[in-house]
């Protein structure tokens, strides 16, 4: 009845509730499947909500005991978040997780069981499907699933409920109800009580679609993921900023975009970030009318420039300097610098008294200074104490994005960023 997906010389930790999916999860591990597992535990939560609770921790205790099983009980305090009317189930999954986290290293195990069955797989579909939670994971439950440095396993997920009933009464082993379960305010439980079985009594229906709906949309996923990977490798150049091949990543299809940006802010930003924002970049990055850059964290900002995006950090930049070696890119302060095929360094700072850049007139050298160059461009005040000045070993070659020597035009591509980031 079991699908085993743990070795021998595993370490178990089952989480137990007491109702009859854990229990009879509990009983099968003991009896049928002892040789399965070098060593089992017990975890249990009393969440306290329910009068009963005590009652099943103690039950649940003493089993273990008489089994000579090893069990850890812990106790949770939901009062404040019962007080602030949030949500105790999302809380307490959260707590739990949190707990057996700690708990597996702590003992030492290397498998995590839970007690998910057929039927839980049903409503978990329905409730994604029904809810819009679609296309960025999967839309069932995982039977295997890594979490930090163990392996969730879930041996009853190809089980039904109506099975385990069966099992429970062949052996009469004792279990508890909670009778929570058939509070319908609950949305899991409205799906599981009320829209699931009116499905069942049509002929015509089955909920058992539903499975093959999570199997295709598996299929569907992994060769999105599968397009994503493709499209890193082949159009993103990762070193200490992204740089994405606009025109490329436009021409993809939506689904993928998401994907994309998923594994790339995942590695980079470690931050998931909902699709409704992503819909917005996504306009962003797909107008080439204007040049942008918007921040997308505290630290993370994208920069939308020509045919290339970047994610980059969030730097400041004051009076600073730098250099900008051929085929590089940098940002100095709202301004993007992309030097192309440059024989050596460019360096990179604000004005300094007296700046002046010279030029050639019908054979004629001639000088002007950058301050009078900067008033003729009408460029605001505010901007030219930070615009870049671009020096090719001493000679000035540009004046941020209004004035470049002729002989570099060509290599050499400055674009202001800044207005449209203050919008």
């Amino acid at each position: 009845m079991l699908d085993i997906t743990w070795n021998e010389n595993d370490n178990l930790a089952l989480a137990v509730s007491t109702g009859i999916d854990s229990m009879s999860l509990l009983h099968m591990l003991n009896t049928t499947y002892k040789h399965t597992y070098h060593h089992l535990i017990c975890l249990h939560v009393n969440h306290g909500l329910r009068s009963e609770s005590k009652e099943e921790a103690e039950f649940i205790e003493q089993y273990c005991k008489e089994h000579n099983i090893k069990i850890y009980i812990r106790t949770l305090d939901l009062s404040e978040v019962v007080n602030r009317n949030k949500s105790i189930q999302d809380v307490s999954r959260k707590i739990r997780y949190e707990w057996f986290d700690e708990m597996m290293q702590r003992t030492q195990s290397d498998v995590l069981l839970t007690a998910h069955h057929l039927d839980d797989q049903k409503e978990t579909i329905s409730y994604r499907l029904f809810t819009g939670r679609i296309g960025r994971a999967s839309l069932g439950i995982n039977q295997v699933q890594k979490r930090n440095d163990y392996v969730i396993c879930r041996p009853f997920l190809n089980v039904s409920k109506s099975t385990l009933k069966k099992y429970q009464q062949e052996f009469a082993f004792r279990y508890f109800e909670d009778a929570s379960n058939n509070d319908n305010k609950y949305t899991r439980n409205y799906i599981r009580n009320k829209i699931l079985p009116v499905i069942e009594q049509r002929e015509d229906f089955s909920t058992g679609h539903l499975l093959d709906l999570n199997q295709w949309m598996n299929d569907a996923r992994s060769l999105i993921i599968d397009q994503a990977k493709a499209f890193i490798n082949n159009e993103v150049q990762q070193l200490d900023k992204v740089v994405i091949n606009r025109c490329a990543f436009n021409q993809l299809n939506p689904l993928v975009k998401t994907q994309v940006l998923d594994q790339l802010l995942e590695t980079y930003v470690q931050q998931r970030f909902s699709v409704k924002a992503y819909k917005e970049w996504m306009s962003i990055f797909d107008n080439f009318e204007k040049q942008s850059i918007f921040h997308i964290s505290d630290d993370w900002q994208f920069i939308v420039a020509y045919d290339k995006l970047l994610l980059c950090e969030d730097i400041e930049f004051n009076a600073n300097s730098i250099f900008i070696n051929r085929n590089e890119q940098y940002v100095f302060g709202n301004w993007l610098i992309e030097a192309n095929d440059i024989a050596s360094p460019l360096f990179v700072r604000t004005r300094l008294s007296g700046d002046r850049i010279q030029y050639y007139n019908r054979g004629n050298k001639h000088h002007k200074k950058v301050n009078r160059i900067m008033i003729d461009n009408k460029i605001d005040i505010h901007k030219r104490n930070n615009c870049p000045i671009i020096l090719h070993g001493d000679v000035i070659i540009a004046i941020g994005d209004f004035w470049i020597d002729s002989n570099f035009k060509n290599a050499l591509t400055i674009t202001y960023i800044g207005d449209d980031f203050n919008e």
